[in-house]
């Protein structure tokens, strides 16, 4: 998974300029720059690898971890009643982190990198076999105009 500047320094309890000071450093491993200005930075178990220096002081950031992904997904049965039954308002998203359905709706906007995944021979434990995981804050909208955020929430281990 890749992060950008930004969650990358709330990740290591810096400010973001702190962070882009150690990249142009070069002392975190595998930051690249994507459309000519802004950084990915790959994430090892949670969190960004940082070098140390020979000298001063202990670096002070904590590790964090992840509580878990967003996982959305859709519905295929409310699709299809939506598309017989002309007019009809289920949800066909769904925003789940673990079994626990964090909001449901028509809409989803993810702010941040998310990834696709198929797996027909190994599906997800609902029995889907294509989903979107997302470790980014998302907003749900839905048919009566609702709005759900589902934020991205992240521990100190």
């Amino acid at each position: 998974m890749f992060v950008g500047t930004t969650e990358a320094a709330s990740l290591l309890k810096i400010s973001t300029q702190r962070v882009r000071v150690l990249i142009k450093e070069g002392r975190v491993q595998g930051a690249r720059k994507i459309n000519g200005h802004t950084w990915v930075i790959p994430l090892y178990r949670g969190m960004p690898r940082v070098s140390r220096k020979k000298r001063g002081p202990l670096p002070r950031w904590y590790s964090c971890k992840h509580c878990g992904k967003n996982t959305i997904h859709f519905h295929r049965p409310n699709i299809a009643l939506n598309k017989k039954k002309k007019n009809t308002n289920l949800h066909v998203l769904s925003a789940k982190r673990g079994t626990k359905t964090l909001a449901k709706g028509h809409e989803i906007e993810i702010h941040g990198p998310c990834k696709i995944v198929y797996r027909p021979n190994k599906p997800h434990s609902c029995g889907a076999t294509v989903w979107i995981e997302t470790l980014a804050t998302a907003t749900m909208l839905n048919f009566d105009g609702t709005v759900e955020q589902v934020d991205s929430r992240w521990t100190r281990e």
